[in-house]
Order: structure tokens, then sequence, then C-alpha cells
């Protein structure tokens, strides 16, 4: 069938992201303008029938800078922009929608490295430089187009903060050590156009 002769695929995407660095798990009282983030990136599949792995890379363009809107002085932070490059790599099951496509659902891992700058409450400006691990939850779907063509969208959801890396300056942070760490945390929606070699 159409659906068993597609093993390797390589698919490139388009997305978004929702309150990147989210600040109210450093602060959960904190009044924020989120920052919303484009995501580009590349999809390589494996997949033999019912199992998939998929990985690839993915690269974040803010639209828009985080801020926040009150108490400053308390939280430490203004404003706050944070791009990164993530390596995931998942794992699960795919169910196929007779030859017209699959629906899959998996977990697996992802890999960050963040830059971008954080605006303190004094007016000072911190530069971004965070890794981090984190687990997520994979789910999409993909509709074949062509023999060699497929349609995909994706929902992926993963949980991922680094150490702490920059020191803030607001009543929070009275011991004045590292304590702002770099959120990478929540859900992505992505679509794209994906390519069977095989």
């Amino acid at each position: 069938s159409a659906f068993a002769q597609r093993y390797f695929g390589v698919g490139i995407h388009v997305g978004g992201q929702h309150d990147v660095g989210d600040l109210t798990t450093f602060y959960p009282a904190a009044q924020t303008e989120p920052q919303n983030s484009v995501i580009f990136g590349v999809a390589i599949r494996l997949s033999v029938p019912f199992f998939f792995i998929r990985t690839g890379g993915d690269a974040s363009f803010t639209l828009n800078k985080g801020k926040v809107l009150e108490d400053q002085a308390t939280v430490g932070v203004n404003e706050y922009n944070v791009q990164y490059t993530m390596l995931p790599l998942y794992a699960g099951l795919q169910f196929p929608l007779r030859d017209r496509g699959a629906f899959y659902l998996g977990g697996g891992v992802s890999y960050f490295y963040g830059t971008g700058s954080v605006k303190l409450s004094d007016n000072s400006s911190q530069d971004i430089d965070a890794t981090a691990f984190g687990a997520g939850f994979l789910a999409g779907m993909q509709l074949h187009v062509t023999s060699s063509f497929s349609l995909y969208m994706e929902w992926m959801y993963v949980d991922a903060r680094s150490k702490p890396v920059i020191t803030t300056t607001g009543t929070y942070n009275a011991h004045n050590y590292k304590d702002l760490f770099i959120d990478y945390s929540g859900h992505r929606i992505m679509i794209g156009v994906m390519y069977y070699v095989l």
C-alpha cells in the first residue's frame, strides 16, 4: 500500500509558540504580556507500520517581546526576549488512516539552546546563554498528497527549564544571586510538507 512504502521522510514546517519564557514559573504573581514566537524547522522521520521515530531541528524567532506589566521593581525584570534552537528526539505509535495518511502519538526528549536578552528592573540588560533538556509529548497527523509528498500537522508539548543564569535586580532577589532560569516549556503547533525518499 502507499502507506507501507513510506519509511524515511524529510520535512520542513512553520509553527508558533505562545508565552515563550513564561515568567510566571519564576514569579507566579507576575502580570505579563507574553512573548510570542514563530518557529521554522526541519523534521526527519523514520517509520514502519505502527511505529515512528521523529527528530530534526527547530529555530524560534520573536514576534513580540515579553513584558512585565506591574511590580517590575519586585520581580526584577522589565522585559525579555528568548530565542532558541531545539533538537527533538521522539518516538511512538502511528495508526494508518486507510491509505490516505496516518495519525501518530508519542513522547521523547528535546535539547534547547537559548539566546536573547533580559532587560532588568534597573534598566540594565543581560544576555541569555542557557541550555536545557526537557521531556514532552507529540501528536500529529499526515495526509498523503502524492506517492512521495505528505502534509503534516503536529502539536508538541515540552517541559524544559534551564538552571538559573541571570541575577535579577528586584526586591524578590534580596541576596543578589543568579535566580532567573529560562523556561522553554509550552505548546507548539506546526504545519509542514514532508518528502519521502523511501
